[in-house]
């Protein structure tokens, strides 16, 4: 136990560790219609050409290009119409010099045809058909593998298999792949503090997140995925449950215990298998509890347990080394931008923020997502994260920054300012919390397309106003007045308190009015300062102190300013 966190790696020497596990070479033959997402475990080429045979690009007649090189308008060339071909129908001969033949669209060229004309570059007239200009030879032909040749590679060994891959094996007639096996994972999460989502609530435990690493895992057609039940906190129940995963799965991933705490078994068990633990313990903010071992050639990754922290690392250490296990270098959609905020940073560490990107006329602006690591909601009010090298206690607004987003879907409106707890708006936009002198700073650069505001009214020469008022005043539990809780300052709520904040012994400042309310609920202090919409919640005694006014400035300059408007004047 003498190792436990006394050589931190780097994030980097993590991933080379784990890319040097033993690969998965068994393979399987499965049909097309079940390849997505699966990875080859062959080079394959077409075994017919594309197209399959020469086809018209048009509506229009097969000619011999020659025919028509004295074509003209005032001078038409007559060729006599020799029949007609249809769609799936074999080649037919064409005539030869002289004769044309009808084809339609998609339709294979007759034997010995080397154009084709349309037919409003044609006129009917009898049997015979004018053309009144000359054509290229090979007009509107598209030759028979022009796109592949017979033998040509189409899939690399160790590619993904997407739809496009599967659209051009089923155009060559093939209909079966060898792939690699699917990696077989089992997920256990562990802690006497864990309870099964749907269970009643008991004081003091917390629901059971795994399934949010179950269901990204589950996601990828390379992987099969078991979750096992709850390992309480106990060597045996914990090393029963790894060991009956190690022997089901090619890989064990365990959630939680991983520290150096008295109650936290998974490090200890790790030190008695053989090989044994490739490391615990890396310089990372957050994730730094994670551990990986071997038991034999299976692999075992135990996680933290705050959930940020463990799907933090499954982003950017877990699922690449993953795909390495089946020889596929996973990479996922990385764009470059600029922070449109301060980040703080932890020095000497790799800092894996959670980010939300915003794109601002062709450019991604990144905004941390503030919380901690045990904050699951972070996860999604977050669009991507990045992977920061941390050599300083910050990164300042305007710095250059890489981040790797969750999906393409990256909002192009922002909104910026205090929270207001109606904001229930059909739009796609994103939403950066700040306080009253960035929401001043921000305005004079023209950052964002709103900013709410319920400090004071603002100079807004740039910016169209709208008002909203929200009623707030003191919830409480008791007549008692030791501990009252309000919100943090720089907010307009916070302004109004001060005045009540001298008859109580002592004050707690929160992050948002919601948690205010749950603290009272709670009993956790006696009084709280929030909206009469979270006081509700908990049908809390509720003493009203008037209404704040929340000031929307909506940008004249923003191409959504129409959108913006009608939405903000539905609230």
């Amino acid at each position: 136990m003498g190792m436990i966190f006394h050589s931190l790696i780097d994030i980097n020497e993590a991933s080379l560790k784990l890319n040097n596990i033993r690969k998965i070479d068994d393979v399987e033959v499965i049909n097309i219609n079940d390849a997505i997402g699966r990875i080859s475990a062959e080079d394959v080429f077409s075994r017919m050409p594309l197209p399959l045979y020469s086809r018209s690009q048009v509506d229009g007649y097969a000619v011999l290009h020659d025919d028509l090189l004295n074509a003209d308008y005032n001078k038409p060339v007559r060729l006599k119409l020799a029949g007609e071909t249809y769609i799936g129908e074999k080649a037919v001969k064409h005539p030869g010099h002289g004769y044309c033949i009808k084809v339609p669209t998609g339709g294979i060229i007759p034997i010995g045809a080397d154009a084709m004309v349309p037919f409003e570059d044609t006129e009917n007239e009898s049997d015979y058909i004018k053309f009144i200009k000359p054509v290229e030879i090979f007009n509107e032909i598209s030759n028979a593998g022009v796109d592949l040749i017979s033998g040509e590679l189409i899939i690399n060994k160790y590619k993904m298999i997407d739809e496009r891959d599967i659209a051009v094996l089923a155009s060559t007639g093939q209909s079966r792949l060898k792939v690699l096996r699917r990696l077989s994972i089992g997920i256990i999460p562990t802690g006497d503090e864990l309870i099964n989502p749907g269970d009643d609530y008991i004081p003091g435990k917390i629901y059971d997140s795994s399934a949010s690493m179950y269901s990204e895992l589950k996601k990828y057609p390379a992987f099969s995925v078991i979750k096992y039940n709850i390992a309480k906190d106990s060597y045996d129940e914990i090393s029963n449950a790894i060991h009956r995963s190690v022997n089901e799965n090619d890989v064990t991933v365990t959630i939680g215990s991983t520290s150096a705490g008295d109650r936290d078994m998974v490090y200890k068990i790790l030190e008695n298998i053989s090989p044994g633990i490739i490391f615990h313990g890396l310089r990372v903010k957050p994730g730094k509890p994670m551990a990986a071992g071997i038991n034999k050639d299976k692999l075992i990754l135990a996680m933290p347990g705050f959930p940020v922290s463990s799907m933090m690392l499954l982003y950017s250490l877990v699922i690449p080394a993953l795909f390495n296990m089946l020889h596929y270098n996973y990479k996922i959609c990385t764009v470059n931008g600029i922070t449109g905020s301060t980040f703080r940073l932890h020095r000497g560490y790799t800092d894996l923020m959670l980010v939300r990107a915003v794109k601002r006329d062709n450019l991604y602006v990144f905004y941390p997502v503030p919380g901690d690591s045990g904050s699951i909601t972070r996860i999604k009010r977050a669009n991507g994260f990045s992977i920061i090298r941390s050599e300083n206690d910050y990164l300042k607004k305007g710095s250059s920054l890489e981040a790797h987003l969750f999906n393409n879907d990256v909002p192009e409106i922002l909104f910026y300012g205090q929270y207001y707890p109606y904001l229930n708006i059909n739009l796609n936009y994103a939403f950066v919390e700040a306080g009253y002198n960035n929401i001043i700073e921000s305005m004079k650069n023209h950052e964002a397309d709103v900013y709410i505001s319920n400090y004071s009214d603002i100079d807004h020469q740039d910016y169209y106003s709208i008002k909203k008022s929200v009623e707030y005043g003191l919830c409480k539990n008791s007549d008692k007045r030791d501990i009252i809780a309000v919100l943090y300052n720089g907010s307009g709520l916070y302004e109004r308190s001060k005045p009540l904040l001298k008859n109580f012994r002592s004050v707690l400042y929160m992050e948002n009015p919601y948690t205010v309310s749950y603290y009272v609920n709670e009993k956790r202090c006696d009084a709280g300062i929030t909206y009469k919409i979270y006081s509700d919640l908990y049908k809390m005694p509720f003493e009203s102190l008037g209404f704040i006014d929340f000031n929307f400035y909506i940008s004249r300059n923003s191409k959504y300013f129409k959108v913006i408007y009608n939405e903000i004047e539905k609230l």
